[in-house]
């Protein structure tokens, strides 16, 4: 096992470098022209994001005081920053972490202007799945979690805090204090024993387990947020619920057509892993196949 999969495996995330200073500004340029610091609302009221899992529009970012969640793939007008989705480095890392014959399945920009305040509330990466069919086994050691999380800020942040080790294990007492009794998100005002900031540099980028305890979190930042965020699994192995983020329906062959030859490809090799997993019901299923290969004919 290499170093990186070690130490992902233990703590359930590693911070790695990724882009060099003239990438971070070439992607920087990129996304000042998709998202306007200028574009400033006298709104004070702290508002949440609740299209988090459909995505915000990009012509409504600054109209409210709070993060916004922009889903790329599956929206035309954003083609021109497809390319860090296919970042090499990042691709290498996940390799090294999950497998090869990767299939992305997560590419999206979480932003927020200077003095906007947010917090998710403290959650595992779950909330597809019914609080009633939530179980241990769900975050076994023994269960591989094929799929890896990314962010990877433009801007130096701090706003991902983690409970290091706890991808793999259920939730100890203290933290089902803390849920008051959810399985999905605790109460933004709980307060999380063993929690970590995940500090990083611009160009830097958290791999993180979809399972371990996270939130998202932030008062009053002098700095904008500009952060990629990614997620991946590898058709080597049938996926789990968070492969089913993006809108299928909307990779149409029209759509489909107008990306790059290197971003088609994998939209098509997406696809074609949802037609052998159409179910994501299917996929926390304790007879589901997450320790065999999947016959998926993957093209490289």
């Amino acid at each position: 096992m290499n170093k990186l999969r070690h130490e992902f495996e233990e703590n359930g995330f590693v911070i790695v470098d990724i882009l060099a200073e003239n990438e971070i500004l070439e992607f920087r340029k990129v996304m000042d022209t998709m998202l306007s610091e200028s574009k400033k609302t006298d709104d004070t009221k702290s508002h949440k994001s609740s299209l988090q899992h459909l995505g915000d529009e990009i012509s409504d970012f600054g109209s409210e005081n709070r993060q916004y969640y922009f889903h790329l793939l599956t929206k035309s007008g954003t083609e021109q920053i497809h390319h860090a989705f296919l970042n090499e480095k990042v691709m290498h890392v996940v390799e090294q972490l999950i497998g090869q014959n990767l299939i992305i399945n997560n590419a999206s920009i979480l932003a927020s202007n200077p003095g906007v305040s947010y917090n998710l509330g403290w959650h595992r990466d779950i909330i597809q799945i019914p609080e009633n069919e939530i179980c241990d086994r769900l975050f076994s050691k023994e269960r591989f979690h094929n799929s890896v999380q990314i962010n990877l800020p433009l801007v130096q942040e701090d706003s991902l805090e983690v409970v290091p080790r706890s991808h793999n294990r259920p939730n100890t007492p203290e933290e089902n204090i803390a849920f008051r009794g959810s399985k999905h998100y605790a109460p933004t005002d709980a307060q999380m024993p063993g929690a970590k900031k995940v500090s990083l540099k611009a160009g830097q980028a958290v791999f993180y387990n979809n399972n371990i305890i996270h939130r998202g979190f932030c008062e009053d930042s002098s700095l904008p947020r500009r952060t990629l965020h990614m997620g991946y699994h590898s058709a080597n192995t049938p996926p789990t619920w968070h492969f089913y983020l993006l809108n299928a329906e909307l990779l149409t062959p029209t759509y489909l057509d107008s990306l790059s030859p290197s971003m088609r490809k994998m939209m098509r090799n997406y696809l074609k892993c949802r037609e052998q997993f159409p179910e994501m019901k299917e996929t926390w299923k304790e007879n589901f196949p997450a320790d065999l290969v999947a016959p998926l004919d993957y093209q490289a």
